[in-house]
This record gives C-alpha cells, sequence and structure tokens, in this order.
C-alpha cells in the first residue's frame, strides 16, 4: 500500500454526495459539487483521494486486517494482501486515478468517470449494487463523523 492521502470530515461528505450523484445520474448536483471552493480539492482530484482511501481500507478488511490483529498475524496477512494480483491492481488503479486526476482540474466528465470506476472496483471486491455500495461508503462516512 502507498501512503495513506488524508481527507477531512468535508471532504469525505462532499465525495460521498458526489457519488451519490454519479450513481443518480445526477449531472446538475454534480456540477454544484465540482464548484470547489478557496482551499479546496478540485472533484476529480478528490474522488481519487477518496477513492484510494477506500478501497484501501475495503481491501485491507477483506484480507482480515483491523487495529486488533495481533503483530504476529500482521506480517503473513500483509504479506498475503500485497501478493494478491486482485489487490495489487486495485492499488495501482486507484494510484493511477489520483494521478490523473491531479492534472485534471475541475473537469466535470472526468469526476464522474473516476466515480464510475472507484463504485466499479468496490462492486468488484463486494458484490455490491449501486445501492450496497453507497450504504457501504454511508457507513464508512458514519465512521469518520462519529466522535472520539
Amino acid at each position: 500500500m502507498d501512503d495513506d492521502i488524508e481527507l477531512t470530515d468535508d471532504e469525505h461528505l462532499r465525495a460521498l454526495a458526489a457519488l451519490e450523484a454519479v450513481v443518480g445520474n445526477n449531472d446538475a448536483g454534480l456540477a454544484v459539487l465540482a464548484a470547489s471552493g478557496a482551499g479546496e480539492r478540485p472533484l476529480p482530484e478528490l474522488l481519487a483521494a477518496y477513492g484510494k482511501h477506500t478501497l484501501e481500507r475495503i481491501l485491507v478488511a477483506a484480507f482480515g486486517i483491523t487495529s486488533e490483529t495481533g503483530h504476529g498475524e500482521m506480517g503473513p496477512r500483509l504479506a498475503e494482501l500485497n501478493a494478491d494480483p486482485q489487490a495489487c491492481l486495485v492499488f495501482l488503479l486507484a494510484d493511477a486515478l489520483h494521478q490523473q486526476a491531479v492534472l485534471t482540474g475541475d473537469d466535470l466528465a472526468t469526476a464522474k468517470r473516476i466515480g464510475i470506476s472507484v463504485l466499479g472496483v468496490v462492486h468488484a471486491f463486494t458484490d455490491a449494487d449501486d445501492s450496497e455500495a453507497l450504504t457501504l461508503l454511508r457507513a464508512l462516512r458514519n465512521e469518520v463523523l462519529r466522535p472520539g
């Protein structure tokens, strides 16, 4: 896994709203979210960063790695994760999306395509349809927003 991408609570909320707009084919809503304010990441870059962050969390969980994984178990599980061809492809895809998104500025079509790609990888690893994928992403959002 690459270095973690830090996202603020507001960025998590904006990214989830953008993915909901992508699922609902709501281009007007996506355009509102793409109008980034001062200090905000452009939407394509945000969605790529959110996708990278979230997909890495999904993969780590899929390989049974949690905050409670013991030191003795961590090494073998990480080795299994890093040796898995699908996991490697997801890491590469997420990184490629992130690198490309940085170059696109506020392009709405790129933001939508990145959102579709992020949802596609969530589907591939969870067998979730759009509704279930959004439920999963909302649960991850709620974890971020949980006080403490």
